[in-house]
């Protein structure tokens, strides 16, 4: 067969399934049949055309996939053919400050499935070789394609540097912020997560969080101190990508903590106290995507450490994602995370 079948979004706005060829790798990449890829709010950016470093149109976007290596590039030696991978969907140089540094999720050449080349809304695609890790056996697709956003969490969770015993409040239940409540977990936190969507919520509690709160009904900050003696949390994560939850991250941490900026809202100034920052001495950080985060990626998966399954809300095949592509992009109270599953029909 030498072709696949792909949802394309034709331009902002616009879906369609299309036939296209299957991709031939390059020397340093594989071809991956994609058996399961998670829709990530940066997708939803991209069919809106609003996300900043999607620029060209038609592009086959997606970028959370797992699935099994059916063909090698010239240079590859690994994985062999019929490995069950989950892949980190980047391209970076190796060259620049950033790479040789060993941080290079700050490639200046960076690229991603999705963003800059095509993506895993499709029957197949492009990985490069070193991006792809083998996963157990017993591990399923669905499971392996939250590699990608739970990488996010665990860069995010070491950038926090969360340790033993550390009170860790998580603004915003979507999956960004359910998974770094389950990394933060595991590194033996207590958390608090918040959300406006009690249906979240009640998922986060079915994944392990310790304490949430409703932020339309529960006040966070009184409830943040009576928690923590008066003091604050260690650690705040923003995963809202919201102005309200940015600006009030930085009086949920006690004097000498960290907030981390996991999302963000793409505004080009967002109000934040930095007296606030000054006064109690905070360490305010910000956090891009992973840089070897996947091998404790998987590792958390594979034990059970970080559930996903209560976090995959809706299934769709490659046509019916095309078909309610609307519906998706308006991202509807209680949806947390659609799956698009290409080999379905």
């Amino acid at each position: 067969m030498s072709t696949m079948r792909a949802a394309v979004c034709v331009e902002p706005g616009k879906m369609a399934l299309e036939e296209r060829p299957i991709p031939k790798p390059a020397a340093d990449e594989v071809i991956v049949r994609v058996e399961a890829s998670g829709v990530c709010g940066s997708d939803v950016r991209g069919f809106h055309g609003t996300h900043p470093e999607i620029e060209h149109y038609p592009i086959i976007l997606g970028h959370e996939f797992a699935g099994t290596v059916v063909e090698l590039g010239t240079d590859v030696a690994a994985p062999a053919v019929g490995t069950r991978v989950t892949v980190e969907p980047l391209a970076v140089c190796g060259v620049c400050r950033g790479c040789v540094r060993g941080t290079y999720q700050l490639c200046n050449s960076l690229k991603l499935n999705g963003h800059h080349y095509e993506g895993s809304f499709a029957e197949y695609t492009t990985a490069k070789a070193r991006f792809c890790y083998p996963i157990p056996t017993e591990m399923d697709m669905e499971t392996a394609a939250f590699g990608e956003p739970v990488a996010v969490a665990v860069h995010a969770v070491k950038r926090a540097q969360v340790a033993l015993g550390d009170f860790v409040v998580i603004l915003g239940a979507g999956p960004i912020g359910n998974l770094c409540m389950q990394v933060a977990k595991a590194a033996g936190a207590r958390t608090l997560i918040t959300d406006v969507d009690s249906r979240k919520l009640t998922v986060a509690k079915k994944t392990g969080a310790d304490l949430t709160a409703n932020a339309t009904s529960e006040p966070v900050r009184e409830l943040v101190l009576a928690l923590s003696n008066g003091d604050g949390a260690d650690v705040v994560l923003e995963c809202a990508g919201a102005a309200a939850t940015l600006g009030e991250s930085v009086h949920l941490a006690r004097k000498g903590g960290t907030v981390v900026a996991v999302g963000f809202t793409a505004a080009e100034t967002d109000a934040v106290s930095l007296t606030t920052v000054t006064i109690r001495e905070l360490n305010l950080l910000g956090t891009v995507i992973y840089a070897w985060d996947f091998p404790a990626t998987v590792d958390l998966l594979a034990t059970g450490a970080v559930r996903t399954k209560p976090l995959t809300t809706h299934r769709y095949s490659l046509e019916t994602f095309v078909e309610q592509a609307d519906t998706i992009a308006a991202k509807p109270r209680g949806m947390i995370k659609p799956m698009v599953l290409p080999q379905k029909s």
